[in-house]
């Protein structure tokens, strides 16, 4: 039987020359059997720079991300203000206040504290025990707050919306607490740690950290404090907390240029690359040889350490531009590996969740519209119904003038049409519950087809159909269906409206039947292709923007989903993406056997 203490000691032995420590090791002793201290001095030294450059670097992409995001909170807190006031105003009392719902839908978003004041700063209303809201630095957009409870002082980021009403200003504040929680996006990098300091009477003291244990209220290094305010664009203490870490230090100044507040980045020294000077005993006789030797081995190492830190620096930056597919190699299993990799875990979370943020905005947006319908059948239909009744009986009596008449049929005209759009948001909102059964998309098609040529043919639009499904079955509604289908290939002519060619093809992928709808129009601006499958969003004059929300309503009750691929003078593609049914199995190994 084998020994498995020599195994587990080359293990070891392994794991360590992994590891950078290990790395920077084996440099450093393959530069020390040259004794050419002066060559090794040099390179060790550029070494150095080139990983802090590569480190200020990075610490300065993330600090960028973190206030992006006080400006990201502040512009959806401002938002969801204005949605609040929107939909509360016009009452008998003038101040504002959030019921349940809007509550409910505020903390789904990540907003929890609702405070309503006057311009003079009295709390009219709060959903918390707030008794006085000071803005921290109002240069700086009214981004952080500081709220006065109970039990204490808490701040929170967001932004206000101010309303006129009853002859009076009012502003409605909407936040988030500044917690540990805030920053979600950049806990996965473990070693990084974020602070922000802000000016108060006694100087600038810490009021936010992400994750170290340092207590709130801890001062700023005096002289940062002198540098930056002397107008240095940014410091950075290589030796920060005895050593501990390597840190950045941004100023945060406001409108008039005066330094309001620092933000700083650090990370864990331990974590990143560190060299040492090597020894200066060194013969004079065979320092030529070795310099070469040396400065080689030392450009190897720099661009061996400072290669994924660069990585790690456009990652973030495409990250703070909202390119969350971006992702950096992770080579090997050191230090600098595990940071590489917990980017890319963080990238691939953040896709998730603004996939998931959008699909519940998305949800809200539907769940209000449909309150909004029943009210509008309610109000306005029985009003709507006396005004026909009694325009059709004008109409009908003798000796009425034809102008009159004509007039009473255009009030008679409108009220249907007005009739029409309501049932239109009835059937959007509530619609009826899809009756599965099996079925071929191919039968769909065909039926839709048929049903738009006349359309197809006025507008010279030329149709064609790929059917590579091989007979595939679906479970679904086939209104439903033919209903969704249709308003995408009617979105397609108007949006070829001099003509052009439409292709629909029928395919089958990984037990999904995907029917893509291809047209050779203009395509759609990347800036509102994220929007376009949200209730009554349209670029139409006289369009209701429920078309292509019906279609991913139907996908959503079909459990499938719809995609749609577009290029600025190339067309657009909408994709209808829906499971097989579990039937096919069975129908595809009878059809083998037979």
């Amino acid at each position: 039987m084998t020994d498995p203490a020599p195994w587990r000691l080359g293990e070891r032995m392994r794991t360590w020359l992994s590891s950078l420590q290990g790395k920077l090791i084996l440099a450093s002793l393959m530069i020390s059997l040259v004794p050419t201290s002066i060559a090794a001095d040099l390179t060790v030294r550029l070494v150095t720079q080139v990983v802090d450059q590569d480190v200020r670097a990075f610490l300065h992409e993330s600090s960028s991300l973190f206030l992006k995001s006080f400006e990201n909170t502040q512009s959806e807190a401002v938002g969801l203000a204005r949605f609040l006031y929107e939909q509360k105003r016009g009452g008998s009392d003038p101040v504002i206040h959030a019921d349940d719902a809007f509550l409910h839908l505020a903390r789904t978003l990540g907003y929890g504290v609702i405070v309503v004041s006057d311009h003079n700063q009295k709390i009219l209303y709060s959903n918390y025990p707030v008794r006085r809201v000071e803005p921290l630095s109002p240069e700086i957009k009214n981004t952080l707050f500081a709220l006065d409870l109970p039990d204490g002082t808490q701040v929170m980021t967001g932004g206000t919306f101010a309303y006129e009403a009853a002859g009076q200003t009012y502003d409605i504040l909407v936040g988030t607490w500044l917690d540990e929680n805030f920053i979600e996006n950049l806990q996965s990098i473990t070693t990084l740690d974020l602070r922000l300091y802000f000016r108060r009477p006694d100087g600038f003291q810490m009021i936010y950290s992400s994750r170290s244990e340092t207590a709130s209220g801890t001062p700023l290094p005096a002289w940062v404090t002198d540098a930056l305010e002397s107008g240095t664009e940014s410091v950075y203490d290589p030796q920060a907390e005895e050593g501990g870490y390597r840190v950045l230090y941004l100023p945060v100044r406001g409108n008039h240029g005066r330094m309001e507040g620092v933000m700083s980045a650090g990370l864990r020294a331990t974590e990143m690359p560190s060299v040492w000077d090597i020894p200066a005993h060194i013969l004079v006789v065979v320092f030529v040889a070795g310099l070469g030797l040396t400065t080689v081995a030392g450009l190897f190492v720099s661009r061996r350490l400072s290669k994924p830190l660069r990585a790690l620096a456009r990652g973030v930056k495409s990250i703070t531009d909202g390119k969350f597919d971006h992702r950096v190699d992770v080579i090997g299993r050191d230090e600098v590996a595990e940071l590489a990799s917990g980017f890319n875990h963080m990238a691939e979370r953040l896709g998730e969740l603004q996939k998931l943020e959008q699909d519940l905005r998305r949800r809200d947006r539907l769940s209000a519209v449909g309150e909004v319908a029943v009210g509008i059948a309610h109000e306005v239909r029985n009003p709507l119904g006396t005004i026909k009744t009694a325009a059709e009986l004008i109409r009908k009596r003798n000796g009425l003038a034809a102008a009159d008449a004509k007039l009473l049929g255009y009030v008679i005209d409108e009220v249907r049409r007005i009739d029409g759009l309501i049932d239109e948001f009835l059937s959007f909102t509530r619609p009826r519950e899809p009756i599965f059964r099996p079925l071929t998309p191919a039968t769909v098609i065909g039926r839709v087809a048929d049903f738009c040529e006349p359309e197809l043919s006025r507008h010279c639009v030329s149709l064609t159909v790929e059917d590579a499904s091989g007979g595939a079955v679906i479970e679904a509604d086939e209104d439903h269906l033919f209903q969704a289908c249709l308003n995408l290939i009617l979105n397609a002519v108007e949006a070829m409206e001099t003509g052009g060619q439409l292709v629909i093809r029928l395919s089958v992928e990984h037990n999904q039947v995907h029917i893509a709808f291809a047209d050779t129009g203009p395509g759609i601006p990347a800036d509102i292709e994220s929007r376009i499958f949200d209730p009554f969003f349209t670029t139409k004059p006289h369009g209701t923007g429920l078309g292509l929300a019906k279609v991913f309503s139907v996908m959503e009750s079909h459990h499938g989903r719809v995609a749609c691929n577009s290029r600025a003078g190339q067309g657009t593609t909408f994709t209808l993406i829906l499971p097989m049914s579990e039937r096919i199995g069975a129908n595809a190994t009878h059809n083998t056997s037979g």
